[in-house]
């Protein structure tokens, strides 16, 4: 069997041209399990001289249609033809395109001063197309660069990719993301990378998030260290997302004060900081283990309902807003637990470890007094009580990538680069993005 592949081109004037693709041969005699079908070989081949047909077929008819004055519709002259380099999905190709002079007609500067211009370097200033940017920058922001170029080569007929090409063309598309549309953090946490030794830092501070809105979920990545104000840009962020000074904006974290006061200086006024309920609960439920271990102890002299009611009902206080009954029962327990210094070895020791747990929830809570809310009303009216999303934002944009068990280091820029990437990769933002500067 003899397959022969033919491309016809009709221009716009209605004149046809055709171009003899490939011809590929499978003998029924010699017929083995690898040769069936279209190989990955046969298709690479195929795809990059049916790219090679389409552009030079395309570039022609735009050059020929850009001659055309806008202005006048004189037909000006071409000034001469140079090679172009133009990197795409399907193959790197060096082109002749016509540099087209100016018209006499006007003496406004043309769309590209300087002289003769030609119209594919205004729409290709990075000798590269849209498609080819966005895939090295999502491989990029998902894998290593090395590995986002290994992939790339494998699977399509491109020119050889190079791990700094992918990355300089990742941290380009961050620009434009940063420049245009990024998200601001509603639910924000923080997280650890390492960073590069001439630095003079051990870790980076990687600051993740999401925002939730009844009709829009974005996630959010931003490196302090990379950006000039990142408070301003959290509020330029705001605004292109419709927010104004007079509606309110709420901050969900684990209590720690740099993500709040972020946000706060980014609005530049007051901020609903909410404590993370998880993060509650936990510290709640280290108190509860802690009684049952002291309960558990040989020789606890002791009434248990002292010290097992309060326990159990901490969680409730705190879940339905009883903030000052929750820090009551916090000292009382703490108190019982002091009158068992003279009991021998196990019981204080016990004794000692619910105290500490007590002492630990009890200064959490007073220094986040004014985040605690009526987490019970909150939840029943479909309003998140919770970081984990943010969390999750951690894992996906922070870990998955950046994480220390890929043993990377890290500068300052280029984790802002990845980070804003990678956000808009997961949320789907990035091809819109770059349809929009396409556009």
């Amino acid at each position: 069997m003899d397959v022969r592949i033919t491309v016809e081109t009709t221009f716009e004037n209605g004149r046809k041209r055709s171009h003899q693709l490939g011809h590929f041969s499978r003998p029924f005699r010699q017929a083995q399990p690898e040769s069936f079908g279209l190989l990955l070989e046969d298709a690479r081949t195929l795809l990059r001289q049916l790219q090679q047909a389409m552009l030079l077929d395309q570039i022609e008819e735009i050059s020929e249609a850009g001659r055309s004055c806008p202005a006048c519709n004189k037909v000006r002259a071409i000034h001469d033809y140079r090679p172009r380099v133009l990197d795409t999905l399907f193959g790197r190709f060096r082109v002749r395109v016509p540099r087209i002079r100016g018209c006499g007609c006007t003496a406004k500067p043309e769309a590209i001063s300087g002289g003769p211009h030609t119209l594919l370097g205004h729409l290709f200033p990075d000798r590269a197309t849209p498609e080819l940017r966005r895939l090295q920058a999502e491989l990029g922001s998902r894998h290593s660069f090395r590995e986002a170029a290994r992939i790339m080569e494998t699977f399509l007929p491109c020119a050889t990719q190079m791990n700094t090409t992918v990355r300089n063309r990742l941290g380009r598309i961050a620009k434009e993301l940063s420049d245009r549309e990024q998200s601001v953090p509603a639910v924000d946490d923080g997280a650890h990378i390492r960073c590069r030794p001439e630095y003079q830092k051990r870790h980076l501070d990687l600051v993740v998030g999401k925002i939730e809105s009844p009709d829009m979920s974005r996630r959010f990545g931003l490196a302090q260290q990379a950006v000039r104000s990142p408070a301003n840009e959290l509020r330029q962020d705001l605004c292109a997302l419709g927010w104004d000074d007079h509606r309110p904006v709420t901050v969900i974290s684990d209590g720690e004060p740099a993500l709040s006061n972020l946000v706060r200086r980014a609005v530049r006024g007051p901020v609903r900081h909410i404590l993370d309920w998880w993060h509650i609960s936990m510290r709640v439920q280290h108190v509860a283990n802690a009684v049952n271990g002291l309960l558990q102890a040989e020789n606890f002299p002791g009434m248990p309902e002292l010290f097992k009611r309060p326990s159990e009902t901490l969680r409730w206080c705190l879940w339905h807003g009883k903030i000052m009954t929750a820090g009551t029962r916090l000292q009382c327990l703490m108190i019982d637990c002091s009158r068992l210094s003279k009991e021998d070895t196990m019981v204080r020791a016990a004794a000692a470890r619910v105290w500490a747990r007590c002492r630990e929830l009890y200064t959490y809570l007073a220094n986040n007094w004014d985040a605690l809310t009526n987490y019970g009303w909150w939840h029943r009216n479909g309003f998140p009580i919770s970081s984990s999303r943010a969390e999750g934002c951690v894992d996906d944009i922070g870990n998955a990538r950046m994480g220390k068990r890929r043993r990377m280091r890290w500068s300052p820029k280029g984790a802002h680069r990845v980070a804003v990437t990678r956000a808009a990769v997961l949320d789907g933002r990035l091809t819109v993005a770059h349809r929009k500067l396409a556009a």
